[in-house]
């Protein structure tokens, strides 16, 4: 995890540069704005009505929940880390655009023993939360019973299995040519060996996953589709931001330039069926009987 600085403020209307961020797209308000900006602006376009009542599950430091409170819905935001829930009330309390703003609660719990004491929700949001979750069937299953008739989920959520060799191959190019000119901070650098290069960056993507006992995609999926009626679902870019995390641009307009150049490119890619995604989107609606 990169060290946070105490004044740290993860807003997206109060960006700032944060150089002592390492790997951290917050270190720089064009990266910021890139990553959790764009996730923001995704997960926005799903929401629809007025003053809902909505629940984000692994909340994190909170910026998702304080931007749609913003836009006049009530949230509340759990999660298991009570750091990151410390952040994200101290965010809020300092707001300084809170005119209008829902009602916005956060707190610190497990959603797999949580109590919601009969509370019911309009809307049930996991941004890249769930594929951490023990049981991902047992968990929507439960957003399902804190959901009325035609209440609605979105999940936002890392597949890591679905990184293949195709998108290996485009993971190698663009880290090898950023290493060459020392635009790229590792450790270790990738060899002239294609083959070999994109085997080794294959398995340690999947091997990272088994070992943090990451859900796959099917784990999450299947029961998505058959809990919920489906209403949207594509892939989005991410590997980029895996990129974008050690890679360091003196210049920051080369390396904003760089960084969008990224992101529109592994779209494409995935719009060609080029390369494996790993980001998924899933938009559905409670079918079950009121």
């Amino acid at each position: 995890m990169p060290s946070l600085p105490s004044e740290f403020t993860p807003d997206l209307r109060r960006l700032k540069s944060w150089p002592s961020m390492e790997g951290s797209p917050w270190r720089q308000p064009y990266l910021a704005e890139l990553t959790y900006g764009e996730l923001f602006r995704l997960i926005n376009r799903l929401v629809s009505g007025n003053k809902l009542r909505i629940l984000e599950v692994g909340c994190g430091r909170g910026y998702l929940s304080l931007e749609l409170a913003r836009r006049g819905h009530d949230l509340l935001g759990i999660d298991v880390n009570e750091e990151t829930i410390r952040i994200a009330y101290r965010t809020m309390i300092t707001d300084p655009y809170n005119s209008g703003r829902g009602s916005l609660e956060y707190q610190v719990s497990d959603f797999a023993v949580w109590n919601n004491v009969g509370r019911k929700f309009d809307l049930v949001i996991f941004n890249r939360a769930l594929h951490h979750i023990p049981q991902p069937a047992k968990a929507l299953e439960k957003v399902r019973s804190l959901l009325g008739p035609k209440g609605r989920i979105i999940c936002v959520e890392y597949a890591y299995d679905q990184f293949d060799g195709r998108s290996a191959t485009w993971f190698y190019h663009v880290r090898r040519i950023l290493e060459q000119v020392g635009w790229f901070k590792s450790d270790t650098k990738l060899t002239d060996s294609l083959g070999a290069s994109v085997d080794q960056l294959k398995e340690e993507w999947h091997e990272h996953g088994r070992k943090e006992r990451l859900n796959r995609f099917e784990d999450m999926y299947e029961p998505l589709k058959s809990l919920f009626e489906e209403k949207q679902f594509s892939w989005e870019p991410y590997i980029f931001w895996d990129i974008i995390m050690d890679m360091r641009i003196s210049s920051t307009d080369t390396e904003m330039a760089f960084a969008r150049s990224l992101k529109v490119m592994e779209r494409a890619l995935i719009e060609r069926d080029a390369i494996g995604p790993v980001l998924f989107c899933f938009s559905g609606e409670n079918s079950q009987d009121p």
